[in-house]
């Protein structure tokens, strides 16, 4: 798998395939600074990035982050360079090997195997390989952890925890890897194995020379321990280049030992990073469960104190043995706790307890085996190593070690044991405390108290008592978890010298015969931290002994006047002596005097693993002058030069040894660099001796100029060129140049290419084992769920056919287990649909364009054969999937015999053939897709046939007639012209008429359902069905016992009513039109309601008292049918609702009182308001006063009706009868109960918007109220305890409108306000320290929006009057933005808040602009969250209109932020006309300075244009239209910018423009907005150019028709038609050379 690694220019890592597709990305943590280096393993598993000082380390296979740390060495400089090397352990096997099998087998072969054949035949050295033995593949794996902790999410996913702890095999002992890190101070930092340090050097402590130099470049050979650095003071001017080599004998002296060891550290070190994950997520869960507990137990033990002198835990235990409850108690019980508040107690303690038992029994202790096991090895190795090897292991300190992971181990079996029996007591527990709260809720003369007093027997008081006294508020757990914070100095006095172990056995025996516990007994954090000193000071021990084996030798000056392109290479000579001879070849590229490559040959002989240089010698290759534009070696023979010239680019690949196959190769000679200029200098400007070397030109027709060169690979060598834009690349093989790779097209990676690309070719391809990655997706881990659907992923990347088939083969697997069935349905459904438009024709064209035809026949009839499967989930699985390749298909028509297969179906088939074939008919009727509804007109007879033979009474199998009716409701759209036949028509209304008595419920709701649609679709065709059937009908089914039946009963005398108000307004534009042609009218509502109406008064008292807000029942059904019928019928329907209103308003039941209160307000639209003006008046006091009624949902009902009555009739509130008891009524309802909370704020918006007055009004009818209003609302924000959420933004809500709605006269009101909102919003900040659960964030967060929507209300009230609170918000606003976490809505609110801020100060702003444009550019580039990129897309308009000139210095920035959005996939799309629209905010802000941005912004506008809105696709229209609106505002900025400056730079484009509006005038899809935005780019354009040059576009027909329609149009407002009349004056004056009028 070719793998490419690309730093973006937002200091991010992607990784793509060669074609382009992403696999995975690599961010940075916010502290980490820039990319400065990356680099791959050399086996191509992981990848190496440095982030300034950071590196961090992210497998191949699955993307993570597996480490990641600061400060690799003492440097505390960042990071320069990384050099990743691998070599073997037994170099001499390896070149005996190589020697025999010279013929056969090469080095590249070995390295492509990982070392598998580098042990010679002969005996194996038996002691060698059985410590090689891995133990640790007999132990059961480590499980996945949750997300969180100081680890993040490297834990969290099987494939991760494989990577991290794969075993070592024999065969990966022959060969070690080596990582060598450089830093700018010239510090050089060498480890093994990612986490296996062998030490940091200092190339200032190898001579005064090396003073001030870093690594640039680093290389090695396989079959060599010496390394090659190669340094310099500045690597962007290599003025001075020296070459340092280092041995590494300790790879000579280990051998094979030092990879066992290099692998066990490093499996220590992830075992730790494990173990601190898991004792952090249970030391959270510990707290976790604990919290909420000592909440309800604070609230009591307050009121106890006070009340009682004694606290929860003595009342609970007197409760308990007497029975007797304290007074506090009982109210505490019954009002505060309750059933819900018990329930949350439950469910957090016994999840806790849970929880920890999990963590403890399947990870922590797991983790502990394994690390026994890990350290016995070591202790093995360090007692039976060979005497001649030097390891550095110390079997004391792992003894220390060892009896550490015992006491771990024992105290974690003590944990799990109490947290067993602290559960088992609390269950007991919990069900007592729900007795009592029973027992004390109930009336003690009641049945129902007997009850709850019978169930007392059942109870173990013994636990109850134990868990009160003990666990309740001292449990033993947070003992043995353990502290962090406590002192490393009770464990070392304790111990004594002594074995820990002995001194935890001998406390913990103490613990469980009941004396007291030590306050100080270290847990498991302590103990954690006391084995990572051990480990610490054990490996520094290694490292030390390790580091006595790195020697540097001699730096080697290279010469000077070198610069620009470098590469290195260490090449075996294989000389017949029994030294080893390595050539280092460093290749350097420079442009002055003149072009040429000089390469430099260091000759090193290494004796006994210790290196020294021979000689020096260059060699010259001259190239044509200016052309060299990068250079790399390709293998031991060839380098290959990136050439440049004026006509053509080409790649050359030359020789750079001896033995070049080309030419008798490069002449190398000793001395200096300018001696050996000349006669050593080999002519590549020679045209033939160029032509000879180059194996690929670049066509001379494109304009693309190569500027990077990366090769990688061992066998099949690729090489990838980067484009000098730095946005595409090609890739090749490198013996095949005149194609590229696999067939690819250039690709555009869009603005990725920040630094070269580096690239991997060794990773393998992903193993796909469908069955156990199907299983994981619906695993309850979420982790293993996210790793199996990305393995979904990657394989319908690969091979999307197989892939389809595979599942497709799954599915109509009858021997498979259904869940593995139903997994396989999911993943085909996925693979087919997406929400987004676009993403949805991508994955359809995938279909069409990546399986063959034999495929699709295949996977097609594996589909439809599984229609029939005995498992009817199955079933539903393959009717989705053939819908889903059917939307594809039928339009195109490519799949002609599905529709007369599924009618077979239908007809012969048994009862789950035909159930499963309807099912799939609906959902193919009931798509979305424009093409497919379009072609499912001709399939009308069959769809027809099949869906009314399901449907009829005949039908005995009901689950095939509810399928049939659910079909038919679906496809009625496209049976348009058999419902025009009166004989068809009639047996279809026949058969939906008969289900509707079917007398299943399901089959009735679904033929009302289809009633619905069909009055809908043929209003015109049901008049004869109105009469004849549907009136008694659906009378019939609104009385159904049946819900669902009821309410689509209801239902279809909405769609009558709404259906008839439609036809109204259509008939009534007609006319006003002129035009003749009305719709027909039959007004069934009018002559139904007599008999409906009736029927709707007696369901509104059917209503639910426990229904939530969002429940739609027959009641709410009921309710909103009276309003349609109100509107539609007018004044007929208020006597009817009046007689029913004047004999339920007092009625005994509450619910006949709530129903004769809705009823009222639901007429309040629709009758004549003089008719309702009188009846209003009459009914306020009485509203108001049932305001005050003894059931909330009446008062709630209450409200909701004055909102109404607010809302539309709100002259006939009287200002002096009416209004102070409305407002004091509706305040009471809003501080008596969070239930009525929504309709009683909504009832207060209306009623500020009814009194606000004119804007700008001195005084209003509010003035009076207006103080108390405020202090009211901020009473109930305040005291609004945690529960009433709803409460409390509702109440700022109504605070904002009161602030938006505030005359001049309460300004100073207003003013003051906001140190009470700006206090309330300081003080949330230390709130982000203090949550500990996700209801905890969730409330913080909506506390902080409504705090910050309300600052935004009041800055947008006292607009500049705001600017001496100025600094004060934006400090507050910064913090606010700096503690809030990832994915937080907060940030929304404040950048509107900003926003507003800005629009209030204007030029005022700049000066909070370095402070906050750090948190706007963070928003602009996250894209991963859209609301909030919008966001900060408008609020980067909002600031340039305000800031104007002052704006300029950001624009770069922002200009930059928006050009990455719009070429990214996640959000360019839909951000596109914002974006398009702030283009042209910017333009009008910085004037003529916009010119530099004006070029690449009329491509982004160019290309918008050519968008074009396919037939059918409504959903589009709106975004449409915004998009040429964004279009035409960019325009007019930029016109507006240039044309008082730099009017010629906008020249070039003005035919562009006009093309635009040309195109705009002709198209149909348009709004009045679009329409006056044409007609102000059009007269500034004109005004721009007064002097007649482009006079004959501006006075073509096609838009002197535009302006006139413009003008002339009766539906389009004042403003708009002044704007056409405006830019026909500027045409007028073309050639006149006037001056016009700017129109904005």
């Amino acid at each position: 798998m070719n793998l490419l690694a690309l730093a973006t220019a937002d200091e991010q890592i992607d990784v793509y395939r060669a074609k382009g597709q992403r696999v995975f990305g690599v961010t940075r943590d916010e502290s980490a600074g820039k990319v400065t280096s990356m680099q791959w393993k050399p086996d191509g598993q992981s990848l190496a990035v440095a982030f300034g000082h950071t590196m961090c380390i992210a497998s191949a296979h699955t993307g993570k982050v597996m480490y990641r740390k600061k400060s690799l060495a003492s440097s505390k400089a960042p990071i320069c360079c990384l050099g990743w090397a691998t070599h073997f352990t037994n170099i001499q096997a390896v070149r005996i090997t190589l020697a025999q099998l010279a013929d056969r087998l090469t080095l590249d072969d070995l390295l492509k195997s990982l070392g598998k054949a580098t042990k010679p035949s002969g005996v194996l050295d038996l002691p060698t390989e059985l410590a090689l033995i891995d133990v640790a593949t007999s132990l059961p794996k480590l499980p996945t952890l949750p997300i969180g902790g100081s680890q993040g999410d490297v834990f969290s996913s099987r494939s991760s925890l494989d990577t991290l702890f794969k075993p070592l095999s024999t065969s990966s002992a022959n060969f070690a890897d080596v990582l060598v890190i450089g830093h700018e101070d010239g510090t050089i930092h060498i480890s093994m194995s990612e986490d296996f340090t062998i030490g940091s050097f200092s190339l200032e402590d190898m001579g005064p020379d090396l003073t001030g130099t870093k690594l640039f470049l680093h290389c090695s050979h396989p079959c060599s321990t010496t390394h090659a650095l190669l340094v310099s003071p500045n690597p962007d001017h290599l003025e001075v280049l020296q070459l340092i080599p280092f041995d590494l004998r300790l790879l000579s002296s280990a051998g094979r030992y030092l990879s066992l060891l290099a692998a066990k550290v490093t499996e220590l070190h992830n075992l730790q990073r494990y173990l601190c994950q898991v004792q952090e997520q249970i030391a959270s869960e510990i707290r976790t469960s604990q919290d909420l507990p000592s909440k309800f137990m604070r609230n009591i033990d307050e009121s106890l104190r006070e009340k009682s002198d004694c606290t929860w835990v003595q009342a609970a235990y007197h409760l308990v043995v007497t029975g007797h409850c304290y007074l506090d108690v009982k109210e505490w019980l019954v009002d505060e706790l309750g059933e819900r508040g018990h329930r949350r107690w439950d469910k957090a303690v016994t999840m806790g307890y849970e929880t920890v038992r999990r963590l403890t029994h399947e990870n922590l202790l797991p983790a502990l085996d394994r690390m026994g096991v890990l350290i016995s090895r070591l202790r093995g190795l360090s007692r039976f190593q060979p005497s001649d090897i030097m390891l550095g292991l110390s079997t004391p300190e792992l003894d220390n070690m060892l009896d550490s992971v015992h006491c771990l181990q024992l105290v974690s079996h003590h944990l799990l044991k109490c947290a067993g029996l602290e559960l088992q007591q609390f269950a007991h527990f919990s069900v007592w405390l729900r007795h009592e709260i029973e027992r004390q809720a109930a009336d003690p003369a009641s049945a129902s108290a007997q009850e709850v007093v019978d169930k007392d027997t059942d109870l173990n008081y013994a636990s109850i008592l134990e868990y009160i006294e003990g666990a309740m508020t001292h449990s033993q757990m947070p003992i043995y978890s353990g502290s962090q914070g406590e002192k490393q100095s009770q464990l070392n006095q304790d111990v004594g010298g002594g074995l820990l172990f002995e001194l935890y056995k001998k406390e913990l025996i103490a613990v469980g015969a009941g004396h007291t516990v030590r306050k100080h007994l270290p847990g498991l954090c302590s103990l954690g931290l006391h084995f990572q000193r051990q480990s610490d000071s054990f490996f520094e021990h290694i490292s030390e002994t390790q580091r006595r084996n790195v020697h540097f030798g001699t730096a080697v000056p290279l010469g000077q006047g070198i610069s620009a392109y470098t590469d290195t290479r260490m090449v075996d000579e294989k000389t017949s002596e029994a030294s080893a001879h390595f050539s280092i070849y460093v290749a350097t590229g420079r442009s002055q005097p003149q072009s040429c490559v000089n390469i430099t040959q260091v000759t090193l002989i290494v004796e006994s693993g210790v290196s020294s240089t021979k000689s020096v010698k260059h060699a010259w290759v001259s190239v044509p002058d200016g052309a060299i534009r990068s250079l790399k070696f390709i293998d031991d023979e060839f380098i290959m030069l990136a050439l440049v010239e004026p006509d053509v680019s080409r790649l050359v690949r030359i020789g750079y040894r001896p033995q070049d196959k080309f030419s008798s190769g490069l002449t190398y000679k000793s001395g200096s660099l300018d001696s050996t200029a000349k006669s050593c200098e080999y002519d590549l400007r020679n045209p033939k001796a160029l032509a000879q070397h180059t194996i690929h030109k670049f066509p001379a027709g494109q304009a693309w100029t190569p500027q990077t060169l990366e090769i990688n690979g061992h066998v099949g060598k690729m090489i990838c060129v980067l484009a000098e834009d730095k946005v595409h690349y090609r890739q090749y093989v490198i013996n095949r140049l005149d194609e590229e790779a696999d067939g690819s097209e250039e690709l555009d990676l869009a603005m990725l290419g920040k630094y070269a690309l580096v690239m991997n070719t060794e990773a393998q391809e992903l193993e796909y084992e469908h069955m156990p990655v199907l299983e994981s997706t619906l695993s309850t881990d979420a982790s293993a769920r996210h790793n199996a659907e990305q393995q979904l992923l990657q394989a319908a990347e690969l091979n999307f056919s197989g892939y389809v088939e595979t599942l497709a083969r799954e599915l109509a697997n009858e021997q498979a287990q259904p869940h593995i069935r139903s997994a396989a349905g999911i993943a085909l459904k996925n693979a087919f649909s997406a929400r987004e438009y676009t993403r949805l024709r991508d994955l359809q064209m995938r279909w069409r364009e990546r399986v063959s035809d034999g495929d699709k026949s295949s996977v097609k009839g594996l589909a439809l054969g599984t229609l029939a499967s005995k498992d009817s989930r199955a079933g539903q699985s393959a009717a989705q999937f053939v819908a889903s390749i059917a939307a594809i298909e039928i339009p195109r028509n490519q799949w002609p015999e599905l529709m007369p297969a599924l009618v077979t179906n239908v007809g012969e088939g048994d009862d789950r053939l035909k159930q499963a074939s309807l099912v799939t008919i609906g959902y193919i009727c009931e798509s979305d897709d424009a093409e497919l509804r379009d072609s499912l007109v001709q399939h009308s007879n069959a769809i027809l046939t099949a869906v009314v033979q399901g449907a009829r009474k005949e039908e005995t199998n009901l689950d095939v007639r509810y399928a049939a009716i659910v079909a038919l409701s679906d496809s009625l759209e496209f049976v348009r012209t058999n419902f025009e036949n009166e004989g068809e028509r009639n047996y279809i209304m026949q058969v939906i008429c008969e289900a509707t008595q079917s007398g299943d419920s399901r089959i009735e709701s679904g033929a009302y359902g289809c009633l619905n649609r069909i009055m809908g679709l043929y209003y015109d065709k049901m008049r004869f069905y109105m009469e004849k059937a549907l009136f008694g009908l659906t009378i019939l089914g609104m009385k159904s016992q049946e819900e669902d039946v009821a309410k689509l009963a209801i239902e279809f005398w909405c769609t009558v009513c709404e259906e008839e108000l439609a036809i109204e307004d259509d008939n009534a534009m007609t006319q006003a039109e002129g035009g003749s042609e009305l719709r027909p009218y039959f007004n069934f509502s009018r002559v139904a309601a007599r008999e409906v109406v009736p029927v709707l008064l007696e369901l509104l008292a059917q209503q639910d008292e426990d229904a939530a807000e969002e429940d739609y029942n027959i009641s709410r059904a009921a309710y909103q049918c009276l309003q349609l019928f109100a509107q539609s019928v007018g004044g007929d329907i208020v006597q009817a609702v009046l007689g029913f209103v004047e004999l339920n308003l007092r009625h005994a039941d509450w619910h006949w009182r709530d129903a004769a209160v809705s009823a009222f307000g639901a007429i309040m639209e629709g009758p004549d308001e003089k008719m309702l003006e009188p009846l209003i008046k009459q009914a306020l006091p009485v509203l108001i006063d049932m305001m005050n009624d003894s059931v909330v949902q009446v008062k709630d009902s209450a409200a909701y009706t004055l909102g109404r009555i607010c809302e539309n009739v709100s002259e006939s509130i009287d200002q002096q009868t009416h209004l102070t008891p409305l407002i004091r009524s509706l305040f009471a309802g809003l501080s008596s109960n969070p239930k009525m909370a929504g309709s009683c704020c909504w009832a207060l918006m209306n009623l500020t918007d009814r009194f606000a007055g004119e804007p700008g009004a001195q005084i209003n009818p509010l003035s009076a109220h207006f103080q108390d209003s405020i202090t009211h609302i901020l009473k109930v924000t305040e005291s609004s305890p945690e529960g009433d959420a709803q409460v409390r933004m509702a109440a700022y809500e109504v605070l904002n409108a009161f602030v938006q709605s505030a005359a001049n006269e309460s300004l100073p009101i207003v003013a003051r306000l906001s140190d009470v909102i700006l206090q309330r919003l300081e003080n949330t900040i230390p709130m982000q320290q203090q949550i500990v659960s996700v209801d905890d964030r969730n409330t913080l967060e909506e506390i902080q929006t409504s705090l910050s929507s309300a600052l935004l209300a009041i800055i947008q009230r006292l607009e500049r009057e705001i600017k001496p609170q100025a600094d004060r918000i934006m400090h507050v606003l910064l913090q606010v933005l700096n503690s809030v976490g990832a994915k937080s809505s907060v940030p929304d609110t404040v950048f509107a808040t900003v926003g507003a801020l800005a629009n209030a100060l204007e030029e005022d702003f700049a000066k909070y602009m370095d402070s906050f444009t750090p948190f706007l550019y963070n928003a602009l580039g996250n894209q991963e969250e859209p609301a909030l990129c919008a966001m900060a897309v408008g609020l980067v308009s909002d600031i340039t209109r305000s800031l104007s000139e002052a704006s300029q210095p950001y624009c770069d920035a922002f200009m930059n932020y928006l050009l990455q959005i719009l070429s990214g996939a996640a959000n360019g799309h839909q951000l596109r006309p914002a974006i398009l629209q702030c283009f042209g905010d910017m333009a009008q802000a910085i004037g003529a300075q916009f010119e530099k941005y004006l070029s690449v912004v009329s491509q982004v506008l160019n290309q918008s244009s050519t968008m074009t809105l396919s037939d059918g696709a409504f959903e589009m229209f709106d975004y449409f239209v915004s998009l040429r609106e964004g279009i035409l505002d960019a325009w007019d900025g930029a016109i507006l910018a240039m044309k008082h400056g730099e009017v010629n730079a906008l020249r070039p484009h003005v035919h562009s423009i006009i093309k635009f509006l040309h195109l705009v005038s002709q198209d149909p899809n348009r709004s009045e907005a679009l329409l006056r935005a044409a007609m102000g780019v059009t007269g500034d354009l004109a005004d721009a150019f007064p002097g007649g040059e482009f006079a004959e576009a501006f006075r073509s027909d096609w838009m002197t028709q535009l302006i006139r329609e413009v003008r002339s149009s009766q539906e389009y407002s004042a403003r708009t038609k002044e704007t056409a009349r405006w830019a026909r004056e500027q045409i007028k004056r073309q050639g006149t050379g006037g001056q016009g009028t700017q129109m904005s």
